[in-house]
């Protein structure tokens, strides 16, 4: 009988590091992917920073510059939109950045929800969403004021 219980004690531990090894495998699996698709948030909320305030640079220069060559003002108008559009997508992108901060924060600490983790998460993608969204807004309404000019 005690030789019996040993056997079936053997069995239960090689059971057991077998499921340990599978989860080990599964959470690395997991940490690769995250870590990969962390990079790529990353870069997506560097470039949607990068071109709206690129746009936002170039047009206050722009204005600047036809405001001291006496442009028409309503046309000088439709581009001051385009450039709130391009601000307010780098602060939407910006505010992106400090919900992934604080999604860094939350992540892995005991007592704290993972449903907060992830709702962090999603917020910061659509903010970085909404950033590429305003500078696709911001550029067609420069588009508009040109054209509109020019006829």
């Amino acid at each position: 009988m005690v030789v019996n219980s040993l056997e079936k004690w053997k069995v239960e531990m090689e059971r057991y590091k077998c499921e340990f090894e599978k989860w080990k495998t599964d959470t690395q699996c997991f940490m690769i992917r995250y870590e990969q698709v962390n990079m790529q948030g990353q870069a997506a909320m560097k470039a949607a920073l990068l071109i709206n305030g690129g746009a936002s640079v170039a047009m206050l220069a722009f204005i600047g510059t036809a405001m001291n060559n006496g442009t028409d003002n309503s046309f000088l108008l439709k581009l001051c939109s385009s450039m709130v559009m391009f601000t307010t997508g780098v602060l939407s992108v910006a505010f992106a950045s400090g919900v992934t901060y604080l999604a860094g924060l939350v992540n892995g600490r005991e007592k704290i929800p993972i449903w907060l983790w992830w709702s962090l998460n999603t917020i910061a993608i659509i903010l970085v969403v909404i950033g590429y969204g305003f500078f696709i807004t911001g550029s067609l309404n420069a588009y508009r004021a040109f054209t509109s000019s020019l006829s």
